[in-house]
């Protein structure tokens, strides 16, 4: 397949800054450090994303944040190829994924704006990327692993 140009997907509009709340600003914060955090449930010993009080797998409350390898598979994707709300307008087609963490229990949904949309597979190895979403917080995208 052709090289494409890579958009620019630095620019973040107001908008779509996070904005954080007192259960998920932990994981805002990560991204914003370049890592990503995600909980623990010491209980049953399994991972969850997006952040919760209880776990998502037991209902305890033993949870803890831990830093996550940020290694995963694709387990579903889907590719834009139609938005017209800047600046996705100008991005498209690109890659949203929904991926198994290799912490078992934790599953994201992400980005993968450097992926070429037929490139992308059902199984292929990714890693976590992050991107700066303001002074604090940070996006997490992934691209393909190796």
């Amino acid at each position: 397949m052709p090289d494409r140009a890579m958009p620019d997907w630095s620019d973040v509009p107001k908008w779509l800054l996070p904005r954080p709340t007192l259960e998920d600003r932990e994981f805002w914060e990560g991204a914003g450090r370049g890592e990503l955090r995600i909980q623990h449930c010491s209980s049953c010993g399994r991972y969850q994303h997006y952040a919760r009080l209880l776990c998502s797998h037991c209902g305890k409350q033993t949870l803890a944040w831990v830093t996550a390898s940020g290694e995963g598979t694709v387990y579903s994707f889907t590719v834009i190829r139609q938005n017209g709300v800047p600046p996705f307008d100008e991005r498209v087609p690109f890659v949203v994924a929904t991926v198994d963490l290799d912490e078992d229990g934790a599953r994201l949904i992400a980005a993968m704006p450097a992926l070429d949309p037929g490139e992308a597979r059902i199984g292929m190895r990714v890693r976590a990327a992050f991107r700066r979403a303001g002074d604090e917080f940070g996006f997490v995208d992934f691209v393909a692993a190796g």
